[in-house]
């Protein structure tokens, strides 16, 4: 198996490159955007993350198996955009902007919560947010370049004007063959997330908060 994923690699090395690139250069992009915020914006937005933390700590947010599905839906919801993307000729950018939002995203989350509660913020990054981001980063550059693949395959098709026939049946088998790998690898992310990330916060919050 492992063979076969550093073949998988190696053949796409390029495309994998970029997206782990471009998604770190998300990620920096999202950790430096909260020092760009004004205290006052900091503060109503800690004020917020407070009052979700109390909430957790006193049973009042939702139990695991909502969080699952609620993890599982967005996640599918993201991944989807991308993989359709795949198929569009115009979708090529759509991929990797989907790519570096997620990254900001990301670093947003965990840079904020340092800056404003330090050890504890790392702490809380470190066992709330990281377990199931381990599975979902390389799910998102995985769906990213195969999606970014489909979509160059398109487009040198129309610009070469190829004469051979497409393999239509066995292109559309292996795309939907990664799109459900992926999905099985978002299945195992949210469980994470919802049944282990989720204990871990709440022992944290419990103790800071």
């Amino acid at each position: 198996m492992w063979t076969a994923i550093i073949e998988h690699i190696q053949k796409r090395a390029a495309l994998y490159l970029f997206s782990a690139v471009l998604f770190m250069t998300g990620t920096a992009f999202g950790a430096i955007t909260v020092n760009s915020m004004e205290p006052v914006q900091k503060s109503e937005l800690y004020t917020y993350v407070k009052e979700f933390f109390g909430q957790s700590s006193s049973g009042t947010v939702a139990n695991p198996t909502d969080l699952f599905v609620e993890s599982l839906i967005h996640n599918i919801k993201f991944t989807g955009a991308m993989w359709v993307a795949g198929i569009s000729i115009i979708g090529l950018p759509l991929i990797f902007i989907l790519l570096f939002i997620k990254g900001a995203v990301t670093g947003f989350s965990v840079g904020f919560l340092i800056q404003q509660m330090k050890w504890d913020g790392l702490f809380l990054s470190l066992l709330a947010i990281l377990p199931q981001n381990l599975i979902l980063i390389p799910v998102f550059l995985f769906t990213a370049v195969m999606s970014a693949s489909c979509s160059i395959r398109l487009v040198q098709k129309i610009t070469t004007r190829q004469t051979m026939p497409l393999p239509v049946a066995k292109s559309v088998f292996s795309y939907m063959g990664y799109a459900a790998a992926g999905a099985a690898a978002i299945l195992l992310a949210s469980l994470t997330e919802a049944f282990i990330s989720s204990q871990f916060m709440n022992i944290l919050v419990n103790k800071f908060f």
